[in-house]
């Protein structure tokens, strides 16, 4: 946000001369409300820290540690850019917006974010005192500015833990305890306090769009969009995971089923809301550099409806002083790429199967012979797929490197996939043994069978060097990674790329998600239509094949999940998966659609994409073995909520802890 300026929480005060005769002077270095509140630039300078620290799960998102969840600063070292839970399959960084929790993930990171609600609360009390500073729009737009905001963080805890205590006003800390001690509110009352946050917002907040990094009535629109489509699902589908206890009965963890259609609706509306002012997706001619653009340069005029900026080390009036990790984190070790850690986390099969590429087996399950690894994405791979990952023999553009990944040779290869493949032991077994061949480190060649070949690439997989700087995964993020960045700076740190908060490509997703749901609640098929044509809309952009609408969709859901989900639906939140990926909004999309504990029954290993060369035949196959370092992802069934922090429970008797803890 180079809008706002990273204010330090303290200002030092001078010695007060001994011989001063006023002792009521204002101490220097402090400002006060009454300058604060009184012109923009002072709200700029009050709501500093309320941006810094809103809940926006971005590049230095984690759910847990000592970073609280919204990573800022430098202090945290280099683990602050690390803690992607939301992206991640486990611990080890197995990747996975297909499938990804952390391994603490329903024991809360105590997020309770009241401070900033506070700040929040007190503008809105104290700026009509200062009205007569402002033109009415101004006002207006302060106000409505001010109620995005504290929806934005009410958002970010009601999302966690279901109905919480809603304070809408300064409380004096000097009250009864009876007074401070506010018990939660229910589920369906705190959805519902968002909205009517986020309505009074798209009415009152500034319609400029002049500043990216700032709240306006569009994202307040936007929030609301993702927001009550959360809602509606919670809603919806909260039938189907039964838990009993006393925050059940009390309506602070879930809503009943007639509340869905209200929410899907209210997220329908704020997606035609943000049509109608003229949004619209990025386009341009050569899809895959199309999708790279939109992620790397402000798209104010189509796409972007909130942008969180960061840096530059330099001092300017609005300089934010934020960096990130992401360049150093995702490329692989080399010169050029990452100078630190590299590769923190990687790509899954599990979500690169969700696009359109080449088969990599055949119709008796044998592995496709390639004269190339490169073959794969060269013939018949979706653009949006190239942009988002990086294959062997890709070139990375700022360093000039092709990427080179090898995992191996199989001296001879007659079995099928499932034969180098077997979960069991790891996809380590008898057949692996006797045929396949790993090295300890990259680009290393060893003999076999007399001649001298190259066996692990440059940028992995190779066996000895951990789960972290090369591939292990097969592939690597290419989402987001800075383009124009000086080398140099691909260190920790040391990116400054900008995070879309909100996009218009996230909007399609919700409109189609919303339009389908209330399709289905009302027998509406013109309104599943309308999803479908939504969902088209980013393929096009995409440069993948348009999905044709099943008037009698097969029912995808009950066999596996206990209750329907028909195919229309599966694929609209598929293509949520492919459009958004790396944008931490998988782990949250999976429980509020309540699916997390079956996808994840026992635990579930996640998977490979892995160029082998085959030296008898000169050619080279592609593998889903599990991944190296083989640990499972698992859900349960109470983290769809997480508990209440523990602090608070213990100073609050009327905080009702939630079920299952």
């Amino acid at each position: 946000m180079k809008t706002f300026k990273y204010i330090t929480a303290a200002i030092a005060l001078g010695f007060m001369a001994l011989a001063c005769q006023t002792l009521d002077l204002e101490p220097k270095g402090l400002i006060y409300e009454n300058v604060l509140l009184s012109s923009d630039n002072g709200v700029k300078k009050y709501l500093a820290l309320v941006y810094q620290d809103l809940p926006i799960e971005d590049f230095n998102y984690g759910q847990n540690g000592d970073q609280r969840g919204y990573a800022t600063v430098y202090a945290g070292g280099w683990h602050g850019g690390n803690q992607w839970q939301a992206q991640k399959s486990s611990a080890a960084s197995a990747a996975a917006e297909a499938c990804g929790r952390a391994l603490s993930y329903g024991d809360s990171w105590g997020y309770w974010p009241y401070d900033r609600i506070r700040d929040i609360n007190n503008m809105i009390e104290q700026l009509p005192n200062y009205k007569d500073n402002y033109k009415e729009e101004e006002y207006n737009a302060l106000m409505g500015e001010a109620h995005f905001l504290r929806a934005f963080y009410y958002f970010g805890i009601v999302k966690r833990y279901g109905g919480v205590p809603l304070v809408d006003k300064v409380m004096d800390p000097k009250a009864p305890a009876e007074e401070l001690q506010l018990p939660r509110s229910t589920e369906y009352d705190s959805w519902k306090f968002i909205y009517e946050d986020l309505k009074f917002a798209m009415e009152n907040a500034t319609a400029s769009k002049a500043e990216l990094g700032r709240a306006n009535r569009y994202a307040a629109a936007a929030l609301m969009s993702r927001a009550m489509l959360y809602a509606g699902s919670i809603a919806k589908y909260s039938q189907y995971i039964p838990t009993t206890g006393n925050a059940v009965d009390a309506g602070l963890m879930t809503m009943p089923e007639e509340y869905a259609e209200e929410f899907f609706q209210y997220s329908y509306d704020a997606c035609k809301f943000l049509k109608d002012a003229g949004f619209k997706l990025l386009e341009g001619a050569d899809k895959e550099q199309n999708y790279i653009d939109v992620f790397l340069k402000d798209n104010s005029a189509t796409e972007d409806i909130m942008v969180k900026q960061y840096g530059p080390k330099t001092t300017t009036p609005w300089n934010t002083n934020l960096f990130h990790c992401w360049d150093a984190m995702t490329l692989p070790i080399g010169t050029n790429l990452s100078s630190s850690v590299g590769a923190a986390i990687q790509p899954s099969w599990e979500l690169i199967s969700l696009f359109e590429l080449p088969a990599i087996t055949d119709e008796n399950g044998n592995p496709v012979r390639f004269d190339d690894p490169s073959d794969i994405w060269k013939n018949g791979m979706e653009p949006r797929c190239k942009a988002n990952f990086f294959f062997s023999g890709m070139t990375e553009s700022v360093s000039g490197t092709v990427i080179d990944v090898q995992a191996g040779v199989y001296s001879e290869y007659p079995g099928t996939a499932a034969d180098g493949t077997e979960e069991v032991g790891g996809s380590v077994n008898a057949y692996t043994d006797q045929y396949r061949h790993r090295m300890p480190q990259p680009g290393q060649s060893k003999e076999i069978n007399g001649q001298t070949v190259k066996v692990s690439g440059a940028h992995g997989l190779a066996e000895g060097v951990g789960d972290e700087g090369y591939t292990y995964m097969g592939t690597f993020i290419r989402k987001y990674i800075d383009t124009g960045i000086n080398p140099a700076d691909r260190q920790l740190f040391g990116s400054t790329q900008s995070w879309k908060v909100f996009r218009y490509g996230e909007i399609l997703c919700n409109w189609a998600e919303a339009a389908y749901e209330l399709g289905l609640i009302r027998g509406d098929e013109n309104l599943k239509k309308e999803a479908i044509e939504h969902v088209n809309e980013l393929r096009r952009r995409a440069g993948a094949t348009e999905y044709q609408y099943n008037a009698a969709p097969a029912d995808l859901g009950t066999d596996v999940y206990g209750f329907p989900i028909d195919e229309n639906l599966q694929y609209i939140r598929d293509e949520r998966a492919r459009e958004l990926c790396f944008e931490n909004h998988r782990i949250f999309d999976i429980r509020r659609w309540r699916i997390a504990d079956i996808m994840f029954q026992d635990g579930v290993y996640t998977h490979a994409l892995l160029p082998y060369y085959v030296l008898s035949e000169g050619k080279w196959i592609y593998l889903n073995e599990v991944n190296l370092h083989g640990r499972k992802v698992t859900f349960d069934k109470k983290w769809y909520y997480e508990q209440m922090p523990g602090g608070e429970i213990s100073k609050n008797p009327n905080i009702i802890r939630n079920d299952g803890y």
